[in-house]
């Protein structure tokens, strides 16, 4: 794969986002957020594979207060959202907290801002149903890389001890020409979690777990870089065989109901589309908002 014109066409996209979504942000933004006494509170959320943004909003509705309601807003990439967020079409972004530490780092305009409840996502392989073998085969491997600590090696090297300022390395990834590749959907828009460099290289926690992964199974490794909405669509038509990053919120009651957060109940499936299967967990990050100062 031409890594450096995926990267060239993903920065193009987004920045042509950018100037559909900030036409007429300015007249959006002066508009009054107080609407039938609420105040109003436009987030910003990278966009979710099995569930709509008219359906997650509507489930907003049957929950918001008589004092205030949240409107959000997806976005197919974090440059795209982070460009409303300039342009004040949002208030905030709802993302990770490793990825808002990377964010805030390098521009000392924004601010976190703790999410009550402190909700936290677990992060997944997304593979076909039918693919059983494989994902038995990802479950060994994350059971052996937790056991032997690898997982908690890489994810203090690349997210927790990356030093402010500094970009995460890249990641040489196993490849052997005639072999068929185990090819991965990444966003590669996600750092330090998930990354593809402006240069088209592949880096990043998750990236450096891959190049693990293809060692342990023995097999070549290629990354195919989606847009989040995508991932779902991708893994389907067969053009992935497995989906980096599908995200479940932990859970915090015993039954399959919307996880409470507050004003923003996000339901367990959320991130699942049918016909997906998940393996087990192999990274968990709590969820925050990121707003300008």
């Amino acid at each position: 794969m031409n890594w450096k014109k995926a990267a060239t066409i993903l920065l193009g996209c987004a920045l042509a986002g950018a100037v559909l979504v900030g036409c007429g942000g300015q007249q959006a933004a002066q508009k009054d957020n107080n609407q039938d006494g609420k105040n109003i509170v436009k987030v910003g959320l990278l966009t979710r594979q099995n569930l709509s943004e008219d359906k997650l909003n509507s489930l907003l509705k049957e929950k918001e207060s008589s004092s205030q309601a949240m409107i959000v807003t997806y976005y197919d990439n974090l440059s795209a959202m982070q460009m409303a967020l300039d342009a004040g079409n949002i208030q905030s972004m709802r993302i990770y907290k490793s990825v808002a530490s990377y964010l805030t780092d390098r521009n000392n305009n924004l601010v976190v801002k703790e999410v009550a409840d402190h909700p936290m996502d677990e992060f997944c392989f997304g593979v076909r149903k039918e693919d059983e073998k494989l994902q038995a085969d990802l479950n060994r491997v994350i059971a052996d890389m937790k056991a032997d600590g690898t997982l908690e090696k890489l994810s203090k090297e690349y997210v927790t001890a990356l030093k402010k300022g500094e970009e995460p390395p890249a990641v040489t990834l196993p490849f052997q020409p005639g072999d068929v590749p185990l090819r991965i959907a990444v966003t590669g828009d996600l750092p330090p979690l998930d990354l593809v460099k402006a240069d088209g290289s592949a880096a990043g926690f998750n990236t450096a777990i891959l190049a693990e992964i293809g060692k342990r199974l023995r097999c070549s490794i290629e990354v195919v870089q989606v847009a989040s909405g995508g991932r779902a669509a991708t893994l389907t038509s067969k053009k992935a065989d497995v989906v980096f990053w599908t995200v479940v919120p932990v859970e915090k009651k015993a039954n399959n109901e919307a996880v409470g957060i507050k004003g923003l109940f996000m339901p367990r499936d959320a991130d699942v589309p049918e016909g997906m299967a998940l393996t087990d967990s192999y990274f968990s990050d709590e969820v925050v908002d990121v707003a300008k100062k």
